[in-house]
């Protein structure tokens, strides 16, 4: 068992420096001699192209409801006489064995490989390289982000959301540290997890060393850094501490995207979105499970019906909803399919909206309820036609974040953030939401507390790990 695990990694770490072009680092050396010895080379390590099926993230926006299977006849699906996960997520079927429908997960594998084989790299040679001592406490501030946010969204993926109460006794994931691959890394409860996530944040930014503007959007800059400590507070619900990293962050970067570009052309079909995803200069931290994403999704009849506001400039305005093609891929009648191919959406990393939307709810929280309204708007404003946009106008606390979870669902479509935000929500009995999803006159129900939350951990990994009982 431990050899095949063994050649398992090692197969992994090969895969991963030919997928970056460093083949020099799979020639084999006598045991003891480090392959990783410069700044030169660690740096190289980290340009890693964060895209591909471990951020491919649809079967979380399944699970919340706000999309349909990607060229899937849905009704099919349902009907079929074949319990695959697909069905089991569709129809929110709790007594489904989720489990023995997970051979594999590319997710669960591919983001403990970027922990296993960069982040932990860099960490454990950084010291004893030679070259740019500068350049060499940067990456190791790189690496110790990198290791958080992978574990962040393990974390939330396969554990429970982190709940106060419970999260001292709450089963999490192995939070990996080393690259001892004879190792067995052990799970530990939630709370160990998010304390590790905010010790590897914290020791990032304390060292100083991060770049403002890195040298592109897959590496990390202090920005991100600070957006990520922010995004752990929040669950932690630390409003305070999460405002002031939030802060941190928008003094770095407080571009927000602007659909209000679209009207200045008066013929719709001219109206064409587009955005390039590297370079985009919202971005945070850039990631992807396919460079044209979101297009070919499709979102829900819930998702138009009560999230979209009138006078959407996207929904409303332009042509990216295809309704021909929505059927064509999902088989249901009126829901539309978003082709906008030269739009590169940041899907699964993070940026300014990210920091305005967090804002907005520590304000909230703190009862600055005006003051988090404003940021809200500072979404709407961007996202509505002018002749039709108006501000919000609350009276408290309870309805001020309705609006907030109603605008955010919209901003962070089709992304990992509306499943962590209302996993997160869920916890509070104030704030929880039962999701209702209709199909066919036929309605399937997610409870906030349902198992479903919760991800099944791959076989290819619990066979290996005797610790890793589901957590559901």
């Amino acid at each position: 068992m431990k050899l095949r695990f063994k050649l398992y990694l090692l197969a992994l770490f090969i895969s991963l420096f030919g997928i970056n072009g460093c083949a020099k680092y799979t020639d084999f050396v006598p045991k003891g001699q480090n392959l990783l010895n410069r700044a030169d080379d660690l740096d190289q390590l980290m340009n890693v192209n964060y895209s591909g099926n471990l951020f491919n993230m649809n079967k979380l926006s399944l699970i919340v409801n706000d999309m349909y299977l990607l060229a899937y006849n849905v009704p099919n699906v349902i009907s079929s006489n074949v319990l695959t996960m697909d069905k089991v997520l569709l129809t929110y079927d709790e007594a489904a064995d989720r489990a023995a429908l997970t051979p594999t997960d590319a997710r669960y594998d591919g983001l403990y490989k970027n922990i296993a084989m960069v982040a932990n790299i860099v960490l454990a040679n950084a010291d004893q390289a030679s070259g740019d001592k500068k350049l060499l406490e940067q990456l190791k501030a790189e690496a110790y982000v990198l290791r958080s946010f992978m574990h962040f969204l393990l974390v939330n993926m396969y554990a429970k959301a982190y709940d106060p109460a419970t999260a001292s006794t709450d089963g999490g994931i192995p939070y990996v540290t080393d690259i001892n691959f004879e190792k067995e890394n052990a799970k530990v409860t939630v709370q160990e997890v998010y304390d590790k996530m905010l010790a590897d944040i914290d020791a990032a930014l304390a060292a100083e060393a991060l770049p403002d503007r890195p040298k592109n959007s897959m590496r990390f800059g202090r920005g991100f850094a600070y957006a990520l400590k922010a995004k752990i507070l929040m669950s932690l619900r630390n409003y305070s501490g999460a405002l002031e990293a939030v802060n941190n962050a928008l003094a770095i970067n407080n571009t927000l995207e602007d659909h209000r570009y679209l009207l200045s052309e008066p013929v719709m079909a001219n109206r064409v979105l587009s955005r390039k995803g590297l370079i985009a200069p919202d971005n945070l931290f850039y990631a992807f499970s396919n460079t044209f994403d979101p297009s070919l999704l499709t979102p829900t009849y819930e998702i138009l019906k009560d999230y979209y506001e009138p006078g959407n400039i996207i929904k409303d305005y332009t042509n990216v909803y295809n309704y021909q093609y929505g059927m064509i891929y999902v088989g249901l009648p009126d829901i539309p399919a978003w082709i906008a191919i030269s739009y590169e959406g940041n899907s699964a990393g993070m940026t300014v909206s990210d920091l305005v939307l967090m804002k907005a709810e520590c304000l909230i929280r703190s009862n600055k309820l005006s003051a988090g309204m404003e940021e809200i708007e500072k979404i709407r404003v961007r996202r509505i036609a002018p002749e039709v946009y108006a501000p919000l106008v609350v009276k408290d606390a309870t309805e001020a974040m309705a609006y907030l979870k109603k605008v955010s669902r919209i901003e962070f479509l089709f992304t990992w953030r509306n499943f962590v935000d209302v996993k997160r929500w869920n916890t509070e009995a104030a704030y929880a939401e039962t999701i209702n999803r209709t199909i066919g006159g036929k309605t399937y129900v997610l409870k906030p507390n349902s198992p479903l939350w919760i991800l099944p951990f791959p076989q290819s990994a619990t066979q290996f790990n005797t610790t890793l009982t589901q957590n559901y």
